[in-house]
């Protein structure tokens, strides 16, 4: 995401500092105060430009609603076409970037074009240039348009297209989560993770210095764990090479371009999150980003959308000793990107859950012109988010150089974490400062069966067991609340969820942290900011918050007194 301002040097740096105060090794990828990047991004595809007539379109509901985004994602496209059509697609997105420039968003790019994401995605024509050896499973299915990505010219063609894309200098370069070690169906049904084809266990003997056929192989692994991890690492090497062809040809003609590894969130990834980041790291010489995502697209049930991003904080947990990964941006989508799919509010709130539990960005794929017009979207999506991104870009930046605070309990699902977290009780499913665990007396409540003065008592149990949270519920409230603090332990923020599907308030909380004269100011999502009245007494200090909106929230911000404008009250908004 250009505009950074943090070099390898300074990241590290920053990150060693960090690592030294309490709770905050976990924290030490988030990029210090100042730093500069875009932290609200709209992901779009090949279709948004696929013809001059068709992005007119797209970029006058993209500005007709000044604040929606700060950073827009294109495509390269999937499949395997000619080079031709690339060449034609970059000329398009080069233009649309120049369009997006001159209203201050960030132009960016998918590199989708890389191992396909399975056979039913695609079709013969779009991957008229494979003629090369498919993905191939440990049961001998090739796919037919997914690509072994150890072949010289399915490398050779990656290459030709980075070069090709390269010259329209995107901001970030996102490679695509399709770079993966299973899940390109129908090879990967009932297979062993990796690509199996010929060159594949040609190149895997050779190291070894044993040859095997793709029946020996199997057969061997079956009472062999080190072989079956030793194959796993090869097959990740295999796609982190892929990951370096791309960045070379981007470092190479477009070096100030940032870039990022889109993935899922299971255990699984962990091990090729860790060698796709590295290597992105290492080739472009700066902070990457990772996306972690994948599933819950409908408003079926909105909940699990939040849980997704407890999902993604606690991934995050298990990688975030990584060296050089600045952006952490969640995936917001759905899928088809029909009206019905989703709606922008589930969008937001998803986004906002995963800012306040530790990411510092979020990107959101909602549109596609093969299902809506820009028209429906611009009105349905796009007017709802320009009203609640400056809340969203706000809480991510106001965050940065801080962690969340909250109780922990590591071995319970995310989903069930959810649910007891909605007595108000913060909660840490990710990296953090820990208050420290629950018990399973604790996890007994269930918010759903339970009076609100016994939820009460809990929350003030929990209080004095940790010896003063910074942020503590004082009214009956169904949803979540995360606060955040900085090394020294000062309260910066706090947000808050309500998860009815009715309006909750007043919200009373007690705070600590409160620097001595600072202002606390509430951002309600969609809403504008408010400075709240502040009763002070010791070390605690309390504030009301009028009301928070059904499925809906906002954040507190503690804020030096000398940034409130004195002749509304609210905040001098550093958005605007």
């Amino acid at each position: 995401m250009s505009g950074m301002r943090l070099n390898r040097r300074e990241f590290i740096a920053f990150a060693a500092a960090a690592s030294a105060v309490w709770g905050f090794c976990a924290e030490s990828a988030t990029p210090p105060d100042g730093a500069s990047f875009p932290r609200v991004a709209l992901r779009l595809r090949a279709p948004h430009t696929a013809t001059p007539e068709q992005w007119r379109k797209t970029h006058a509901a993209i500005a007709a609603n000044p604040g929606c985004c700060d950073e827009v994602w294109f495509s390269t496209g999937t499949g395997v076409p000619p080079l031709d059509w690339h060449r034609a697609q970059a000329a398009r997105i080069a233009a649309a970037a120049d369009d997006l420039r001159k209203i201050g968003i960030v132009p960016s790019l998918q590199f989708q074009a890389t191992l396909g994401h399975g056979d039913a995605f695609v079709t013969a024509e779009e991957c008229a240039m494979k003629d090369w050896t498919g993905w191939t499973g440990s049961t001998g299915v090739e796919d037919r348009f997914c690509s072994c990505p150890r072949q010289k010219k399915f490398l050779e063609y990656v290459r030709a297209c980075a070069r090709i894309y390269a010259g329209m200098r995107p901001g970030f370069l996102w490679i695509d989560d399709d770079l993966r070690i299973d899940n390109h169906a129908p090879a990967t049904d009932g297979s062993r993770p990796g690509c199996w084809c010929a060159t594949c266990l040609s190149d895997f003997g050779a190291a070894e210095g044993k040859a095997w056929t793709r029946t020996e192989l199997d057969a061997a692994m079956k009472g062999d764990a080190a072989l079956a991890a030793r194959w796993e690492a090869f097959s990740v090497a295999s796609i982190a090479a892929v990951a370096q062809a791309i960045a070379e040809e981007f470092r190479r003609l477009s070096p100030e371009t940032g870039m990022g590894y889109q993935h899922c969130t299971g255990d699984k990834e962990i091990s090729s999150v860790r060698a796709v980041a590295e290597t992105l790291a290492q080739t472009s010489g700066q902070p990457v980003g990772l996306r972690p995502g994948g599933g819950d697209y409908y408003d079926l049930n909105p909940a699990d959308q939040v849980v997704k991003s407890l999902r993604a904080a606690r991934f995050r947990a298990k990688v975030v000793d990584l060296d050089g990964v600045a952006i952490w941006c969640p995936e917001v989508e759905c899928w088809p990107r029909a009206y019905a799919s989703r709606s922008a509010q589930s969008a937001i709130v998803e986004s906002f859950v995963a800012i306040a539990y530790g990411f510092n960005a979020t990107s959101l794929f909602l549109l596609d012109t093969r299902y809506e017009d820009d028209a429906l979207y611009a009105r349905t999506t796009l007017r709802p988010l320009a009203a609640a991104a400056p809340v969203l870009a706000a809480l991510a930046k106001d965050s940065d150089g801080t962690a969340p605070v909250g109780f922990s309990a590591e071995s319970l699902p995310p989903d069930r974490l959810y649910r007891f977290a909605l007595s108000g009780v913060p909660v840490l499913p990710g990296v953090g400062r820990d208050l420290g665990g629950l018990t399973d007396a604790d996890l007994a409540l269930d918010v759903f069966t339970t009076g609100s003065k016994d939820i009460q008592a809990l929350r003030d149990a929990l209080d004095a067991r940790a010896g003063g949270a910074p942020a503590v519920l004082e009214s009956p409230f169904v949803g979540l609340l995360v606060p955040r603090v900085t090394a020294d332990g000062s309260l910066r923020t706090v947000a808050l969820l309500n998860t009815r599907i009715g309006a909750q308030g007043p919200v009373a909380l007690r705070l600590r942290g409160v620097p001595a004269g600072a202002a606390v100011v509430w951002h309600p999502i969609g809403g504008r900011p408010e400075a709240l009245p502040v009763v002070r007494g010791g070390d605690v200090v309390r504030v009301q918050i009028p009301e928070i909106g059904a499925w809906n929230g906002g954040f507190l911000s503690v804020e030096p007194a000398a940034t409130l404008s004195a002749a509304c009250g609210q905040r001098v908004d550093k958005l605007r």
